[in-house]
Formats: structure tokens, C-alpha cells, sequence
């Protein structure tokens, strides 16, 4: 079918080709070159109590932890006193302590994974007070890291990587609110509803009473595709009719939720002075991302060995909302899972057993292939410096990144950061296999219930929150567990990603000579890749074998 080629290529045009002017935009904020909003800015970060003065990398990453801290208790604490709390029309009760925990631990962490359903849980405060909040919060946190590395690489012979708190401001006054402010009107006009009244009663089909949710749902979709955040007002996240009504607002969610984070890539180059080194990570993103939809493309057009006698119509359906089919639904799938956003358009659990593999490669190589915002470009960062480290140890001599020597210290904490996909999946994920109602949880004895297991975990650590249904997300011990996995996920890489960025802008900048290893250019580009399938994905070859491989290997067997 033509849409098989002209979707993806129309879907990556419309993220690519603004990239880089939306890229330069960001540059200009981060670095005060933007003043039209100078005196809501100025204003904001008095009441924050900043004087603006630039940080060392453990002031900055005090602030960075400080800031998150608060905004998990206080989202916490609105979780928990819901039931007393206003703007909740359907008398909801507030969320037992482990449930509590683990939303707020997630929504925190930018990793918005739901053990509940939105519209039987949460009321409208706990979802615009609490969980909008962080969404805003959560990706100006990891642009602000990123940033923070870019400005690590760029300076030399210092000690300061800019101000926390006016990172964070500037990101979210600048960029996201304007953003978001667009896409909820653009929604509301696509028939997503921002209301605050009452659940609608009627009258059904079959005569029986139903209820039709209804909330100010347009305003947290907007941020949760632009931050990069996932998640879903609904419980059924952007395959419900009011959260993703149309085709036009299908498109303009999934454009929404890798824009930013390609345009981070161009924001590098600006600070490095290195356009070229930005092109070609944006290509090593882009061929990461089209080999992945090409197979989940190729897997979701065929027909199911198991299923093919009952329809004449090819692709696997099952699952699939109907107004979208198997080609937008595993474009979605693709994007979703490269990101650390996790909304979904279709049930991930009714994906082929290789098309929902891919997807959960995407988040096992920690979610690198454009990735959330800012954390997309700093996890692709630390498999640069692990690719320019290596490979000038095979030719002898000192490694170099634009200019600055990498060092044992700044390698060790390369090192810390690669164990934490691999500790956040096997070994948390690992201890769900040896709890008593493990069969209870994963809801299915065979490889599919392994993959279910390994896709929790992975977009716990991965940031990124969609699942397999199925998964018994709200059980307290896994709301813990996940809970922590998430932590791990986010904070596992900021640390050392701002640790690195310290000990980068120390470093006195040499000289790039002819013999340096290119940073862009073919050879660039495949040594790369390489290093990060074999770094970022052979330590799971062995469970993915036991899980969606095995399960493939058993089509039409039953």
C-alpha cells in the first residue's frame, strides 16, 4: 500500500525539517538571547529566590534534586488528600500510599507510567495541579541537563555550567508554555475536551445508563506529547476518542512528541560550533529509527499464522484502533518507545511478538533514538564519548571530543551510566521473578509473560511508561519496585551526565587536528551504531530470546 511509504517518510520530514530552526530557538533561550517575556522571567525567578549566578556541576545537580524532591512530595501529598482537595465532581477518593508513591515517583521522573485509569481515579485537580504540573516540570529538568552538558563541552578551563533555576525557567516560560498553549487550542478544535464539569450521564444503545468522562483533558495532552511526558487522561491514553478524536490530531500528537527532542540535537551544534557532529547524530538517529519501523511495519502487515482463517483482510487488526490500523499504529509505536513518552494509539500487548520486541529494544537501548526531551540527546552523548573512547584505544592514542581529552574519570562515569538499563531490568526485574505471586503478575505462564516483565521494567528504566496489558502495574510490591526502577532510570544518568559535564568544562581545549577521530561522516556514523547495539542491546539478547523471540518461533503452533 502507498501509505506504507508515504507515512513514515511524510512523519520524519515534518520532525526533521524544523529541527534545526527550532534547534537555534532553544540555543538563543538557554542562553538569554530571547527577552520578549524578560519581566515574567525576571519576575519568576525572584520568587524562586535565584540571583541567576552560574553553578558548579554538585550545585547545579543540589538545585536539579531539590526542585524534583519538592515536586514529588507535593504531588504526593495531593494523591494521597484527593478525596479533600477541590475540582474533584465525582467525589474520587485519594490513592492508597503505594499507588501514590509510584505516580508521583513517576510523573516526576518524566516517565508517566499509570497503574490506575484517569478517569475513575484522579479528579481534575490531582490531574492539572498535579500531574500537568510535573509534566512541565519533568522535560524542563532534562533540557536543562542537556544543556548543561552542551555547555561542559563548549567551555573550557571553568567550573560553571549555568543556573539551574533559570534553565528551568527559561525552558518552560519560552518554549513549552507557548507550545503547549498552541497544541491545546489546535485539540480543543479537533473536539479534545477542557472542561471543568461533571461527568455526562445517558441513555446507551442496549438502554442501560453509561457515563461520559469528560475534563480538562486537551491542556494535559498538549505537554504530555511536547515534554516528551506520555501518559493519558484517559485510561485508554490516545486511542480514546477524546483524547485523540480525529486523524488530523493523530498526526499532530505524534509530530508533537519527537519534536523537540530532534531539535536538541541542533541545539548542540550551536553550542559546539559543530553543525556537521549534529547532522550526523540526527542521521545515526534516523536510520536507528527507520530500521525498527521497518520491521514493525513489515510484522504488523502480515496476517497472524493463528488468526488468518477468520478475516480476508491483511495486517494484524487485533488491538488496532480502527481509525488508525496497523501502519499509524506502529509509526506511534516506534516514536512512542525511541522517546521516553509512552502514550500509545493501540494496545502494545497486541502487537506481534517482533513488533512489540522492537519497541521494547527502542527502550532497552535507553531510549536514544531521538529520546525524551534532553534526555534523548545526553543518553545518545554517552554512547559518543563511549564510541570516540574505544576507538582511540584501537588506533593509540588519546581520545579526544571536540577538543577535550577523555579522561579515566570522565570514562568511569560513562561506565555507571551503561549498568543502569541492565540493573533497572534484570536485576529489579529479576527479583519480580522470584516473588511469591510472580504468575499472578505477569498474567501469562509463557514467553509472553516474560516479554510482559521485561517491557514493565524496561519503561520503568527507560522513562518512558507505556506496558503490556495484562501487567498487574497497580500491585503494591511492583508499584514499589517500578517505583524505584524509574528513580534509578532517571537519576542514574543525570548525575553522571552532569558529573561528565563538570569534568569537561575543567578540561583546556586543544587543538583539532587532521588525525583526530571524525566526528561525523560515515565512519562516524556506523562505528556509533555499533556501539550502541552492541553496548546498549547485547545484554539483553538472552531474555528478549526467551521472550518475544521464542513467542515469534511458536506462531501457528497452537
Amino acid at each position: 500500500m502507498w501509505q506504507t511509504y508515504l507515512y513514515p517518510l511524510t512523519y520524519l520530514l515534518l520532525i526533521l525539517l524544523p529541527a534545526p530552526l527550532l534547534g537555534r530557538y532553544i540555543y538563543n533561550v538557554f542562553e538569554g538571547k530571547t527577552h520578549w517575556l524578560g519581566p515574567i522571567e525576571r519576575l519568576t525567578l525572584f520568587i524562586c529566590g535565584s540571583d541567576g549566578r552560574e553553578q558548579h556541576w554538585r550545585g547545579y545537580l543540589q538545585s536539579l534534586l531539590a526542585f524534583n524532591l519538592a515536586g514529588f512530595l507535593l504531588l504526593f501529598i495531593i494523591l494521597i488528600a484527593q478525596g479533600a482537595l477541590p475540582f474533584n465532581p465525582e467525589q474520587l477518593p485519594g490513592l492508597n500510599w503505594s499507588l501514590a508513591f509510584n505516580t508521583a515517583v513517576s510523573f516526576m521522573t518524566n516517565t508517566n507510567w499509570q497503574a490506575y485509569s484517569g478517569e475513575t481515579s484522579l479528579s481534575y485537580f490531582s490531574q492539572m495541579v498535579g500531574l500537568t504540573t510535573q509534566n512541565f516540570a519533568s522535560a524542563a529538568t532534562g533540557a536543562a541537563v542537556a544543556v548543561a552538558l552542551f555547555r561542559g563541552i563548549a567551555r573550557q578551563q571553568t567550573t560553571s555550567l549555568g543556573n539551574f533555576w533559570v534553565d528551568l525557567v527559561r525552558f518552560n516560560l519560552y518554549i513549552l508554555l507557548p507550545m503547549a498553549l498552541i497544541m491545546a487550542l489546535l485539540l480543543v478544535w479537533q473536539g479534545v475536551p477542557q472542561s471543568l464539569s461533571h461527568y455526562l450521564s445517558f441513555i446507551g444503545v442496549e438502554g442501560n445508563e453509561q457515563v461520559l468522562p469528560l475534563g480538562p483533558a486537551a491542556s494535559q495532552i498538549a505537554i504530555k506529547q511536547l515534554g516528551s511526558n506520555g501518559g493519558g487522561f484517559f485510561g485508554i491514553n490516545s486511542a480514546h476518542p477524546f483524547e485523540n478524536p480525529t486523524a488530523l490530531s493523530n498526526w499532530l500528537e505524534m509530530v508533537a512528541l519527537l519534536s523537540l527532542a530532534a531539535a536538541m540535537v541542533f541545539t548542540l551544534g550551536r553550542y559546539v560550533k559543530d553543525m556537521a557532529h549534529s547532522r550526523a547524530i540526527v542521521i545515526t538517529m534516523t536510520l536507528l529509527f527507520l530500521t525498527g519501523l521497518c520491521i514493525t511495519l513489515g510484522q504488523e502487515q502480515a496476517a497472524d499464522p493463528n488468526l488468518h482463517q477468520l478475516t480476508t483482510q491483511a495486517g494484524n487488526w487485533e488491538g488496532k484502533e480502527s481509525r488508525f490500523g496497523p501502519i499509524l499504529s506502529s509509526i506511534w509505536a516506534v516514536a512512542t518507545t525511541s522517546a521516553s513518552n509512552g502514550s500509545v494509539n493501540a494496545m502494545h500487548d497486541s502487537l506481534t511478538p517482533l513488533g512489540g520486541m522492537m519497541a521494547m529494544f527502542n527502550m532497552l537501548l535507553g531510549e536514544v533514538i531521538f529520546g525524551g526531551v534532553g534526555a534523548g540527546i545526553y543518553g545518545m552523548l554517552l554512547f559518543v564519548l563511549l564510541t570516540v573512547f574505544l576507538c582511540g584505544l584501537m588506533v593509540g592514542r588519546t581520545p579526544t571530543y571536540l577538543g577535550k581529552r577523555l579522561g579515566i574519570a570522565e570514562m568511569k562515569w560513562v561506565v555507571a551510566s551503561m549498568l543502569v538499563m541492565p540493573v533497572g531490568v534484570l536485576v529489579l526485574g529479576g527479583l519480580t521473578l522470584l516473588l511469591p505471586n510472580t504468575a499472578a503478575v505477569i498474567g501469562h505462564p509463557g514467553p509472553h509473560g516474560l516479554a510482559r516483565l521485561i517491557y514493565a521494567y524496561a519503561s520503568g528504566a527507560g522513562n518512558n511508561g507505556s506496558a503490556f496489558a495484562g501487567f498487574a502495574a497497580a500491585d503494591s510490591g511492583q508499584c514499589i519496585f517500578i517505583g524505584l526502577t524509574m528513580l534509578l532510570g532517571r537519576f542514574g544518568y543525570i548525575v553522571p551526565v552532569l558529573a561528565i559535564a563538570g569534568q569537561l568544562a575543567r578540561a583546556p581545549r586543544q587543538e583539532v587536528s587532521d588525525s583526530d577521530f571524525p566526528l561525523s561522516g560515515p565512519l562516524f556514523i556506523t562505528l556509533l551504531i555499533i556501539t550502541i547495539l552492541l553496548i546498549g542491546g547485547l545484554s539483553f539478547l538472552p531474555v528478549l530470546a526467551l521472550g518475544p523471540i521464542a513467542e515469534h518461533l511458536m506462531l501457528g503452533a497452537l
